[in-house]
């Protein structure tokens, strides 16, 4: 039977219900203790932590009453067991939430199951999480976002479960819960909802910072629920743990959407309109630059792309990649080889050409931190994919990945993994730093060589150092010079990107993240 709401099953008027560890009698009366609900081997749904609920002197005036039409849904986890998707939606089922985890600590092992045959069935499926405040909240958004892959047309958006019975204070909190729903919100770009109850967001959390993200609301009060003292209104609300749905073995939660199909796809995603001005799932730099604009535009004579640039990306523990004041532009990136099953770590540069055409690509190397003799550059081009293997121990500046042919604003990437196969004991460092690409069949190719990534004599440079001498430094060839992405706002082209790229292409703002993957691991050697 489904849980999620045991313990948020507050405000009932008119008869006793039992929490999470408490019994709520009838409305304005004091909380008192109960038996626990039993230790959950498969991880807590939603309601399963409250502790300490408070009742106000009049709990009746937090009560906000549905509007004229509403829809009715569902939730569900792992322990519905197997679901009849097209039953449930038979039985007048328009949206269901689904459990992906509790926390990192458990993943549901029905999630993938639920989330393809709710989608399948028609239904307007969400996903949520049980959040825990005192783990890291990143890695628990992370943890959703990978499992959950990208939101598709008519998706909800998901859904941060905050009623952890192990609480920290309310500035604490409220710091975590906005980590986590910054990071979801940059990768799917839409506020995620926020799922809690009347006295336990008052007394644990206590903050209107949230209030511009839905409220979905557990009260086992059909109607009126209670709702926190910070919004003014509710857009789901769970009311009880009795439904009986077509296609689900027992009870299972019975929740509301405050509003009609109208209202429930304007809250969903990916339902955006190129040129909207607004950049929603469905949408990306390649299909809708105008609404979704590339972290930067490759000129027609190419460009270099630093760690640190908008289109370089760090993926990953971030604990464990390290930077250093060396390299190309003054700084790079490097973590340990691994030989993991899967990539743990890994960096992508991210390319988006202003013009088609035949370019170099050429990686800098700065020693002493090239110690992997296995680096896998994997080359997302016009042709396919190419994979350029680079025993990093033997190079140093600029290491060419070969001649590719590249088109113009479609995605293209280079990729170095930290899955080398070699021992994680040996602690082998792999470095990222700088990727130059140089246009070799046309352009508009200027005469100053480090401006154009060119050599004088007309050849691409590889693995040499600047003519003062330093691998990838600042000099005037060789090392880039200002053909480099800069961070958005630092002496950009004036389109708030960065980009510094040839031919003076206008900036493009950074304002969309890929769904990345981040898997823990330990490491021997601590950093610092």
């Amino acid at each position: 039977m489904a849980l999620w709401g045991r313990g948020l099953q507050e405000g009932t008027r008119g008869a006793s219900i039992v929490g999470a560890g408490l019994v709520l009698s009838v409305a304005g009366s004091s909380p008192t203790e109960a038996a626990p609900l039993a230790d959950r081997p498969h991880g807590n749904v939603m309601g399963d932590g409250l502790r300490g609920l408070v009742s106000p002197p009049d709990p009746t005036a937090g009560q906000v009453c549905a509007g004229p039409e509403t829809l009715q849904g569902i939730d569900v986890s792992y322990y519905q067991g197997n679901i009849d998707w097209n039953a449930v939606a038979a039985d007048g089922i328009t949206f269901a939430w689904v459990r992906v985890s509790h926390s990192t600590q458990f993943f549901d092992p029905q999630f993938d199951a639920n989330l393809a045959g709710a989608r399948a069935a028609g239904i307007h499926t969400g996903v949520y999480q049980y959040f825990e405040p005192q783990e890291d909240p990143i890695a628990q958004a992370q943890f959703l976002l990978d499992h959950m892959g990208p939101l598709q047309p008519g998706d909800m958006p998901p859904m941060i479960d905050v009623e952890s019975s192990d609480t920290v204070a309310p500035g604490p909190y409220a710091d975590a819960i906005r980590a986590w729903l910054d990071h979801v919100e940059a990768a799917t770009g839409v506020p995620p909802i926020i799922y809690t109850g009347y006295y336990y967001w008052n007394d644990n959390v206590g903050t209107d910072e949230f209030i511009d993200h839905p409220l979905w609301i557990a009260n086992y009060n059909p109607g009126c629920p209670l709702i926190p003292d910070y919004w003014d209104t509710w857009t789901f609300h769970q009311y009880c743990a009795c439904e009986s749905i077509a296609g689900i073995a027992g009870a299972v939660d019975g929740d509301t959407f405050n509003g009609n199909l109208d209202d429930l796809m304007g809250l969903s995603v990916g339902s955006g309109v190129c040129g909207d001005g607004s950049c929603t799932f469905g949408e990306d730099p390649y299909e809708c630059p105008a609404d979704c604009p590339p972290c930067g535009v490759i000129g027609p004579d190419g460009g270099t792309i630093d760690d640190g640039d908008a289109c370089m990306e760090l993926h990953g523990p971030l604990e464990y990649w390290r930077e250093e004041a060396a390299g190309q532009g003054g700084s790079l990136r490097w973590t340990h080889a691994t030989d993991f099953d899967a990539p743990s770590n890994y960096a992508i540069w991210r390319l988006y050409f202003e013009e088609s055409g035949l370019y170099s690509v050429e990686v800098h190397i700065q020693q002493p931190y090239g110690e992997t003799q296995n680096a896998a550059y994997r080359i997302d081009h016009a042709g396919g994919q190419t994979v350029e293997m680079v025993d990093q121990s033997a190079e140093a500046g600029w290491v060419s990945l070969g001649d590719l042919m590249f088109e113009a604003g479609t995605d293209h990437s280079v990729r170095i993994d930290d899955d080398t196969g070699e021992s994680v004991d040996l602690e082998v460092m792999i470095v990222a730093d700088a990727l130059r690409v140089t246009r070799l069949d046309g352009g508009s190719v200027d005469d100053t060589a480090g401006e154009t990534g060119l050599d004088p004599d007309g050849g691409t440079s590889s693995g040499v150092g600047d003519e003062d001498g330093l691998p990838g430094g600042t000099g005037s060839t060789g090392g880039g010079g200002s053909d480099t992405f800069a961070s958005p706002g630092q002496n950009d082209d004036g389109g708030g990107c960065g980009c510094r790229s040839h031919g003076g292409t206008s900036g493009w703002a950074w304002s969309l993240l890929l769904g990345i993957a981040a898997v823990r691991r330990r490491r021997t050697r601590r950093f610092g």
